[in-house]
């Protein structure tokens, strides 16, 4: 299969990861990266990348059959501004941001009649960030969220299903909204969580005590501030609701305690166990499939 000329907008992570895949699968006919720092392409070419380098938007998509927005969310709007007199008319434009609701109520209108234009969200990636971290089988049994709307031309989501499955991915489709409602859940609940409970434990424990379960419970809390303030901010509509639900639940638990009711306390726990359970074993099985 081929792509044809693929522009990568943002070689960070997702976009260094996508940039190794496509390279390593030999799926582009040619693959352009956009920096806006000359040092950040340095990182590129240095890793041998075969790639053509710039730090001009509209001269790396000039040419290009598909453009992946891979820059912070807040970025995203301005960027598009800035290239879209470039792009061919049927150039399929994605991303990769964590949020879609303000991604495509910005990006759609500013695409609309130039380019075709579908939210991409692939469920993968890492506390650690920056193309050193990227590697090219992130994307490899991942699921990565399309997100149409009622305005999404067919072939944006023909060609975007294309690239992601190129890519060993398995796709799902939601609408904007309820993708964000459903990834708070999933992704920006537990992060936000994860960053109050060591803001808890380094007020009122000792992290010389903890062991491998706060490590585990913590570990995505070590994320870019920078990224996940803008994330929880983009989506604060849908992560405010549900922290107004976790504290309801919270406040259950703690009237259980107070009581005591232990029956109450154990079937709390007894929920979260079996959810945890199928959550694991659904895991488990999409890293099999990866093999």
């Amino acid at each position: 299969m081929n792509l044809g000329t693929v522009a990568i907008l943002g070689p960070g992570l997702l976009g260094g990861s996508l940039a190794l895949a496509l390279a390593e699968r030999g799926l582009t006919r040619r693959l352009m990266i956009y920096a806006r720092s000359p040092r950040a392409l340095d990182e590129i070419r240095l890793a041998g990348v075969d790639a053509e380098l710039s730090t001009n938007p509209s001269e790396a998509v000039r040419e290009a059959d598909i453009v992946i927005l891979c820059v912070p969310i807040e970025a995203m709007p301005g960027l598009v501004h800035e290239f879209r007199d470039a792009l061919k008319p049927k150039a399929l434009v994605t991303d990769v941001g964590s949020v879609k609701g303000s991604v495509v109520r910005d990006i759609e209108p500013l695409l609309e009649g130039r380019a075709l234009w579908i939210g991409s969200h692939p469920m993968a990636g890492s506390e650690q960030g920056g193309f050193a971290a990227a590697r090219p089988d992130l994307f490899d049994g991942a699921t990565v969220i399309l997100t149409p709307t009622k305005h999404t031309p067919r072939d944006a989501e023909r060609l975007a299903g294309k690239l992601w499955t190129a890519l060993g991915s398995n796709l799902v489709l939601l609408s904007p909204e309820k993708h964000d409602q459903m990834i708070a859940a999933v992704s920006h609940i537990p992060h936000l969580l994860a960053s109050a409970l060591v803001n808890h434990a380094v007020a009122h424990g000792d992290l010389d005590l903890s062991a491998g379960g706060f490590r585990d419970t913590t570990r995505v809390a070590s994320g870019s501030p920078e990224l996940w303030t803008e994330i929880l901010l983009a989506n604060r509509g849908a992560v405010s609701l549900q922290v107004q639900q976790l504290i309801s639940q919270l406040t259950t638990l703690q009237a259980a305690l107070e009581s005591p009711d232990r029956a109450a306390a154990k079937s709390i726990l007894l929920s979260a166990l079996k959810a945890a359970h199928d959550a694991r074993s659904l895991l488990s099985a999409k890293r099999q499939k990866r093999k």
